[in-house]
């Protein structure tokens, strides 16, 4: 028994002593996040539990002013004991030994309820179950963890498919050899693995597998060679001769540079596949697949559930796939105290066009700055990083100033920066790296407060999003498309660990080559459940889309 997956050291000193074995999913302990209805919150990230629950925020973090900072509602947080399974779930997902002590504990999910009800701006952590989305005066919350793309409602199946991860998987691994010689061991698998018997493991508070993962579980027990952990049962590389047909990709530019590189890869190896780009903007492409009119949609943000709800809205079933997040930084000369932590409207009024000849002393952008010479160093061409920097600031993009000192070496720019006093510059996260690896001295990194206090920028503000100047980006995929092998064929290619590249090089950060794995065991599972749903009648024929939306998708979408 289990409740984690067995990790790849592990099946490699299995191999080495000649052991083979079996996975089967029991169930999941899973935990909810509710609310009262007094809360504004919809969603909770990762990022703002850890803020929450940390051993540090005990008496800190008092009121809802982490998310609104103009609220003046109090906090009230509900832990269960830390004897419970639901605390070592959440202890797990935030830093430091342990949860904050100033909270109200509970005896059951009753009691839970109760004070969540009764008191203002109330938090709890709960044992998930089906009754708690209908449950009066509060509310059930969405939760975004740190690998998941968006945010998700906890229930067995976005559990399994790795989009809720405020859970734990109980899993059996069995010895084959073991298995096919004890006729008890056999007849005990198939009683607790078949799904007939789910309410034996409801009645013990857990929640049972889906019959998705019944299925795989019977057809694991009964065939030794069958693929675990949901893969299925062929090879997208051996396929790519079978590419034939147009892929239509519909959204914003910030990823395209990526996706046209995997394109032409597929392109090269498969002449009679191709994809169709369309530059129309973040809502244009949800508008898209939402509307069965486009394959993917290339998202210059986190898939919000906004965008999965549109789908909805449509009888379109839609998953989002996140890429990474880029970044645009700030660098100051550190002797500059003044320049530690700029707002987003400094630096929006800085750096537009309108300030050239109102705006060349720091004294003039705010009155509590010295009189001290403004001396800017840009870059040549526009481009992502202006693009960040301008769009982040402002929520637009006003033309930049020109009057500046214009180089493309981010590291000449800095190395200006750190001899002139009053200098500021501007860069991508990594060539920020660059800097760093180049060993420059007397630079500072400028932090930016866009409402929400002074934040500088990390890996990890910049892939929770919470750094003003950085911006996701996604991929929103229609259900149906996810049947098209051409879909298939992209999509793996973009994951491959041998590609990934093509992502690291354009400055994204946040998914790395190890979840690789993780989000190719999720791709393989929606291809799966997709074909199913969507089988074609003949070789060639595009899926049925008609079962899902009641029309046949648009010829944009169509395999050839």
């Amino acid at each position: 028994t289990a409740t984690r997956a067995i990790s790849e050291a592990e099946s490699v000193i299995y191999a080495a002593n000649d052991v083979d074995f079996s996975e089967f999913i029991l169930g999941h302990r899973i935990v909810a996040f509710i609310a009262g209805a007094d809360v504004p919150l919809e969603c909770l990230p990762e990022f703002q539990l850890d803020a929450l629950l940390k051993p540090t925020a005990s008496n800190a973090a008092t009121d809802w002013t982490f998310y609104d900072p103009e609220s003046e509602l109090a906090l009230t947080l509900v832990l269960p004991r830390d004897d419970q399974i639901e605390y070592a779930i959440v202890d797990e997902l935030v830093v430091g030994d342990g949860l904050r002590r100033d909270v109200q504990s509970y005896s059951d999910s009753a009691e839970a309820i109760g004070l969540v009800r009764e008191a203002a701006g109330a938090l709890a952590i709960v044992p998930w179950s089906e009754g708690l989305a209908s449950a009066e005066g509060i509310k059930l919350l969405e939760f975004s963890g740190e690998e998941a793309v968006g945010c998700a409602s906890p229930s067995a199946e976005s559990v399994e498919s790795d989009e809720y991860s405020a859970a734990l998987s109980l899993r059996l691994y069995v010895n084959r050899a073991r298995l096919d010689a004890s006729q008890s061991l056999s007849e005990l698998m198939q009683f607790m693995l078949d799904e007939a018997n789910a309410p034996l493991i409801a009645a013990r508070g857990i929640t049972p597998a889906t019959s998705a993962g019944y299925a795989l579980n019977a057809a694991v027990l009964a065939d030794a060679e069958a693929e675990t952990q949901f893969d299925l049962s062929f090879d997208i590389f051996e396929r790519l001769d079978e590419l034939s047909g147009e892929i239509t990709i519909v959204g914003a530019a910030n990823s395209f540079a990526v996706l046209e590189r995997v394109s032409e890869d597929l392109s090269v190896r498969s002449e009679s596949f191709e994809v169709a780009f369309k530059l129309a903007g973040r809502d244009a492409g949800v508008a898209s697949v939402c509307g069965n009119e486009a394959d993917i949609a290339a998202v210059d943000a986190e898939v919000a559930l906004g965008a999965e709800a549109a789908c909805e809205a449509s009888d379109i079933v839609a998953h989002g796939l996140n890429l990474g997040a880029e970044a645009t930084v700030l660098l100051a000369n550190a002797s500059d105290d003044y320049v530690s932590c700029l707002s987003s409207a400094q630096i929006a009024r800085l750096w537009s066009a309108e300030s050239t000849e109102s705006v060349t002393d720091w004294s003039q952008l705010d009155s509590t700055f010295p009189e001290q010479d403004l001396t800017l160093f840009g870059l040549r061409t526009l481009g992502t990083e202006t693009d960040i920097l301008l769009q982040g600031a402002g929520g637009v993009i006003p033309p930049i100033r020109r009057d500046t000192e214009k180089d493309f070496s981010p590291l000449y720019r800095a190395a200006a920066v750190a001899n002139v006093s009053g200098a500021l510059t501007y860069m991508a996260w990594d060539d920020y790296q660059d800097v760093l690896e180049n060993e420059q001295a007397n630079i500072e990194l400028v932090a930016v407060d866009d409402g929400a206090g002074c934040i500088v920028p990390t890996t990890v503000t910049i892939e929770d999003g919470s750094y003003p100047l950085s911006r996701s980006a996604s991929l929103l995929v229609g259900e149906a498309s996810l049947a098209d092998i051409n879909v298939q064929a992209f999509l793996w290619q973009l994951f491959d660990e041998d590609n990934w590249f093509f992502v690291e090089d354009a400055g994204f950060i946040g998914v790395s080559r190890l979840d690789l794995p993780i989000i190719q065991r999720q791709l393989r599972q929606r291809f799966a459940a997709a074909v199913e749903k969507f089988p074609a009648t003949e070789a060639g024929d595009e899926p049925g889309a008609d079962e899902a939306s009641g029309a046949a998708p648009s010829t944009d979408s169509a395999s050839g």
